[in-house]
């Protein structure tokens, strides 16, 4: 039997780009609403702020504590460009009309990849990644995937697993040579066998953010 499906985020006047996402309850984390105090609203990436964006991701990945050689190396991979736009879906986390993440996944046939999930550092532990994962788990469900994988950073593997993400071995780093990442799994029922929704793991992003 197919699983129940909740939503949440509300619509205002005038707000088109405002999204209401639907998420199977199966999924871990799904929350009953979208937190008053948060008023995250989502929209699609500009190309005229990509610049700032790809700022934010490095902030975001600064959190672990890596040092600047470890940052500089990192920058090509977390720099959103202008051709990704165009293969890829990216949404914006606002707050009072201010970028506060962004989340960026592809999909290919039955198979996503969250490729980009960051929080502003100082908007950490507030939802807004949360918020993130839920519109990739209902995207990559809806254009088709079965699976989506997440190749995360080490801290932010608990944040996945609560998520409902699971461990699918390691990946190899796309900006460190010789360093190997966590490999995560979801499972995006109903459209695949849902055993394994709720067992899980992540990608790219902070614990605290729940």
């Amino acid at each position: 039997m197919p699983c129940a499906r909740r939503s949440y985020g509300r619509a205002g006047h005038g707000d088109k780009h405002r999204e209401i996402v639907s998420l199977p309850t199966c999924i871990r984390g799904a929350p009953r609403d979208v937190s008053p105090a948060a008023e995250i609203r989502l929209r699609e990436a500009r190309a005229d702020e990509l610049a700032a964006l790809s700022e934010l991701c490095l902030r975001s990945k600064a959190v672990w504590g890596y040092d600047a050689a470890f940052m500089e190396a990192c920058r090509r991979e977390l720099t959103l460009t202008g051709e990704e736009l165009g293969r890829t879906l990216v949404r914006v986390a606002e707050h009072e009309g201010r970028p506060i993440g962004l989340c960026q996944i592809a999909v290919e046939g039955p198979n996503a990849d969250l490729a980009k999930l960051f929080v502003e550092p100082a908007e950490l532990g507030r939802g807004c990644g949360r918020v993130l994962f839920h519109w990739a788990v209902a995207t990559a469900r809806d254009a088709g995937a079965r699976r989506m994988t997440i190749d995360a950073d080490p801290g932010a593997v608990p944040f996945y697993i609560r998520m409902g993400a699971r461990s699918a071995g390691v990946a190899p780093s796309g900006s460190i040579p010789g360093r190997v990442l966590p490999r995560l799994e979801v499972a995006l029922c109903p459209i695949c066998d849902i055993s394994h929704a709720g067992a899980g793991f992540e990608g790219e992003q902070q614990d605290e953010d729940v």
